[in-house]
């Protein structure tokens, strides 16, 4: 049994390399075939636990749209998760399928997401994350500057996410998924490469 600042359990669900494949065979007009793969990094890097994200079309593995460093902080009686993107991310491309790659990883190579923190909660099954009022998680999209409407639900068998940019005036959904949140399921997990304190 877990509790709202169990922040190993978090990381050992979140380590993981995952698919919505099912899903993407259902209704392909709808969501692409994806794969989410998240490593841990040395727990030197920062306190609590850090783990390096690629997010990639099944097809384009070594061509991530997506790369992030996660933080998971215990914040007062529930957890925290910062954002940070990577200076010189070409160097740590395929850091998921060779973490040799991520121990290059530093805190130099570290550029906080402002704003784009994410307030995770314990739901007695699985952990919700959601990023923090104030449409300040600012993505710039075909020129469009948007705010970031992001969650994601955890637990040991599958991971439920969903990504949208909204108009900072009228909320209008500008980008994301207009069917509704990705499914994957967990395909391999990395969860032996934490150390639990």
């Amino acid at each position: 049994m877990t509790h709202s600042t169990d922040s190993y359990t978090l990381a050992k669900w979140l380590a993981a390399e995952f698919s919505n494949q099912a899903q993407a065979i259902e209704n392909p007009p709808l969501y692409a075939h994806i794969q989410v793969s998240i490593r841990p990094l040395p727990r030197k890097l920062l306190t609590g636990y850090c783990l390096y994200l690629e997010q990639a079309y099944a097809f384009m593995l070594k061509k991530p749209y997506r790369t992030r460093v996660i933080h998971i902080l215990e914040h007062k009686d529930s957890i925290l998760i910062e954002n940070y993107e990577l200076h010189k991310k070409e160097l740590f491309l395929g850091g998921t399928r060779d973490p040799l790659i991520l121990n290059k990883i530093s805190t130099e190579h570290l550029i906080k997401k402002e704003g784009c923190d994410m307030n995770v909660e314990w739901t007695g099954h699985s952990f919700v994350g959601t990023v923090v009022p104030g449409k300040s998680c600012k993505v710039v999209r075909n020129g469009k500057t948007t705010y970031l409407d992001n969650s994601f639900e955890v637990d040991q068998n599958k991971f439920i996410s969903i990504d949208r940019g909204r108009d900072p005036e009228t909320d209008e959904l500008i980008w994301g998924s207009i069917a509704g949140p990705f499914h994957f399921s967990r395909i391999k997990s990395f969860e032996n490469e934490l150390i639990a304190t």
